[in-house]
């Protein structure tokens, strides 16, 4: 998925890539422009929609264009028709597993668990404590030295003395030894999506899952 405009619906239109919605309301014809904009819309990244200003910053370069009750039934069509493109898009996403900021994290019986600490930038020491929800440390996961950016950790359920913890939901935090000092970074759960609710036009996508409810589907940073 991609948020560039088709290069050959671009050709056909006779505008180079570099043109913009603005020049090509100039030039082109109101069914040309609408179709322009449709296209931009249903090629946009779904994690990435685009922003409600941008959007009606482009409607607004249709202030002197006639027709305005046909162009606002072409608009509630256009995203409606947008609204259920995304929605099909975002199915796929159903039993499949996403990593979403949470300090929380689910113990499989099966696989363990999995989530990820981000870091800032490079540490000599990062560290991730497991609690239960008595909120007694469980675990904790010595990682050693990490680079910046997002990094995976992973538990068995089997602490440093051999006991097996039960499959559930833990508490999860992490501290990064950055320059001699330590501090709190955030953490990330990595959770299977268990369906997807579309809403009302103009309302936010949400992914569903069993341990952190709703989820904005903007708030997905990885699908794995």
């Amino acid at each position: 998925m991609t948020s560039a405009i088709d290069t050959s619906l671009l050709s056909e239109l006779g505008l180079s890539q570099k043109t913009n919605l603005r020049q090509a309301k100039d030039d082109l014809g109101e069914d040309a422009f609408l179709k322009l904009m449709i296209t931009q819309l249903e090629n946009q990244d779904p994690l990435k929609p685009m922003e409600n200003g941008e959007f009606l910053s482009q409607l607004a370069q249709f202030k002197s264009v006639t027709g305005l009750d046909d162009l606002k039934a072409s608009v509630e069509k256009m995203a409606t028709s947008l609204q259920s493109n995304q929605a099909l898009q975002a199915s796929s996403l159903v039993g499949r597993w996403v990593e979403v900021p949470s300090n929380k994290a689910q113990l499989w019986e099966d696989v363990g668990m999995a989530g990820s600490v981000d870091v800032p930038r490079n540490a000599s020491d990062v560290t991730v404590t497991i609690k239960d929800s008595m909120g007694l440390v469980v675990e904790q996961i010595n990682m050693g030295p990490q680079q910046a950016g997002t990094q995976n950790f992973s538990w068995d359920g089997v602490d440093n003395n051999g006991n097996r913890y039960p499959a559930g939901e833990y508490s999860v935090g992490a501290s990064a030894t950055i320059g001699h000092q330590s501090e709190a970074i955030d953490t990330n759960a990595i959770v299977p999506v268990d369906s997807v609710f579309m809403g009302k036009v103009g309302e936010a996508m949400t992914v569903n899952t069993s341990l952190l409810g709703k989820v904005k589907l903007s708030d997905v940073k990885q699908i794995m």
